[in-house]
């Protein structure tokens, strides 16, 4: 009986943990962190962070100040690969999208390729971005990062 406790609480702690960021009726939280983890390998797909976190209703965060950054692995090297980047943007912790009306910016990590427009979608378990509206894109080798690219960081 006493193992089984140990083993609930010990759940629990994990689920509280986890959760422990930035929960509707909390309240302002300043340099928030939300990373997004590869189920297979455990290394980190994405990070969301932010300047300002304040929970809003139905479980959506504004972020301000939101950078968003993808990552490439050349072995355990973490590279970053996308810089996404915006004034505010509402995130929603249980399906992990974050969206916004407002401008945003997107970058190769080594300057090769940018994108700007007005409106975003970003799903960062399934790393999908959808941008809208007023879209300006300006490349030089594109956005798929090559193995040369990578291996130039």
């Amino acid at each position: 009986m006493r193992s089984r406790i140990f083993v609930i609480f010990g759940v629990v702690a994990i689920i509280l943990a986890s959760l422990a960021q930035v929960l509707p009726k909390q309240g302002v939280q300043k340099r928030i962190k939300f990373p997004e983890y590869d189920r297979v390998t455990g290394k980190i797909k994405s990070l969301l962070t932010g300047e300002k976190a304040t929970p809003q209703k139905n479980g959506y965060i504004l972020v301000e100040e939101a950078r968003l950054e993808t990552y490439v692995y050349d072995g355990a090297i973490q590279n970053i690969d996308l810089i996404i980047e915006a004034p505010r943007c509402l995130f929603n912790f249980r399906t992990r999208v974050a969206s916004s009306a407002g401008n945003m910016e997107v970058s190769r990590a080594d300057g090769q390729a940018a994108i700007e427009g007005r409106g975003f979608v970003w799903d960062q378990q399934s790393t999908v971005l959808v941008i809208s509206n007023d879209v300006r894109t300006v490349m030089q080798n594109g956005f798929t990062a090559d193995s040369k690219n990578v291996q130039d960081r």
